[in-house]
């Protein structure tokens, strides 16, 4: 048993050596370093662009009489730091993958500069031996992106679309939906994300469910999730015109019916809070519930398609971040080079094309040029042939 054990550890040595530690390292310096570089500099820019919504936030806090409860936490740097926090987590997942590939070209650019890569080919040790850290780190960097993309930012999603000063109110307008299920037009003036409740909330009701087009409305609205007991749907707390007064029809009823109250309405859709704003913003959502609004039949053929978009160009960022890794490789340790700069440069300037082609294939998959699952995967192809067909001009 000890043997063996020391067998593993000699073979897991001879895969994973000092020098691949090393540069482990330096790819995690290089990215975290980066990543803070690139958002204290956005909040440097952002803060000085917005800091009167910020100072109003703190004004109206000091007004209502919470500082002194509080003391130094309603403090202007306070609410700016609060703010901020909650933004990291979606300026991560946007920053991200570019920084992984970023991070991969300096700690090569790195060791020819260091003259660390001549001993290793010196070695015996292919080039693309050394790739092996850097896509382990660029898989490790990729977990995280999911863990963020699918836990972290789903859970927050109301802290991130709040407004800036004013992080206790999860208020949001309202972008009117029409429902293709129960052709049901649903719009209001404000929702509230953490309550579930929307204010000023409007059904339009059409034919053939009403005896003419009928405006519900109602000045708090309440939705209420699917139960075993009932389905789910919008509670209109004192409605008008009331349930008694409306027309409606006999295959209707099990769509629009009477309230626990008298005066209340209850009206059966999959439309729920979070689908009545910034509904173009499906990185706040987790894949789960993506693909739950890709099956919900409330929503058009326009907008399921850009989702369907959306949740394959989730599933293939992985994949296009690692291969971004091994293109660079070619270009940065590239045969018969002239200087590092024009190595970089020309990095650079492939990097920049392959992202302009992955762009108009998602611009074709968004204007039903092409099916979504092709608009996604279509450029995973064509880089990963790039990848293997530039192997051959790799330093060895």
């Amino acid at each position: 048993m000890a043997d063996s054990l020391i067998s593993y550890r000699q073979r897991l040595g001879n895969v994973f050596t000092t020098f691949d530690r090393y540069l482990l390292k330096r790819y995690f310096h290089v990215f975290v370093i980066g990543f803070i570089a690139t958002y204290g500099l956005y909040v440097v820019f952002d803060g000085f662009t917005n800091v009167d919504g910020f100072q109003a936030g703190a004004e109206k806090v000091s007004s209502t009489g919470l500082e002194a409860e509080k003391g130094s936490s309603n403090s202007l740097l306070w609410i700016m730091l609060e703010f901020y926090f909650y933004q990291s987590s979606i300026f991560f997942d946007m920053v991200s993958p570019i920084l992984s590939v970023l991070a991969g070209v300096v700690v090569f650019s790195l060791m020819v500069r260091h003259g660390e890569l001549n001993p290793v080919l010196s070695a015996g040790i292919p080039t693309y031996r050394l790739a092996i850290p850097l896509a382990l780190a660029t898989i490790i960097v990729n977990c995280v992106i999911c863990v963020n993309q699918e836990v972290i930012i789903p859970s927050i999603a109301d802290k991130l679309q709040a407004e800036r000063g004013d992080m206790g109110s999860s208020a949001q307008f309202v972008e009117p939906v029409y429902d293709f299920s129960t052709r049901i037009m649903i719009n209001g003036q404000e929702v509230f994300l953490t309550e579930q409740k929307m204010k000023n909330a409007e059904f339009v009701l059409s034919k053939p469910m009403v005896h003419d087009f009928v405006t519900v409305k109602s000045e708090f609205a309440v939705y209420l999730s699917q139960t075993e007991s009932r389905p789910g749907g919008w509670l209109l707390k004192q409605a008008s015109p009331s349930y008694q007064d409306l027309e409606i029809a006999e295959f209707a009823r099990e769509i629009i019916q009477p309230g626990p109250e008298p005066n209340e309405v209850f009206i059966v859709t999959d439309v729920g809070c979070d689908q009545l704003c910034n509904r173009n913003f499906s990185s706040l959502i987790s894949t789960p519930d993506l693909i739950a609004r890709i099956n919900n039949p409330s929503f058009s053929d326009l907008s399921i398609r850009k989702q369907k978009l959306d949740l394959h160009a989730r599933l293939t960022r992985p994949i296009m971040n690692l291969i971004a890794v091994l293109i660079s490789i070619p270009f940065v340790l590239r045969k018969e080079s002239r200087s590092l700069i024009l190595n970089i440069a020309i990095c650079a300037c492939v990097m920049g094309g392959l992202f302009g082609v992955s762009q108009c294939f998602h611009y074709m998959g968004a204007t039903n040029m092409i099916s979504p699952d092709q608009a996604a995967w279509f450029p995973v192809i064509t880089n990963g042939t790039l990848a293997a067909w530039f192997t051959n001009r790799v330093q060895t």
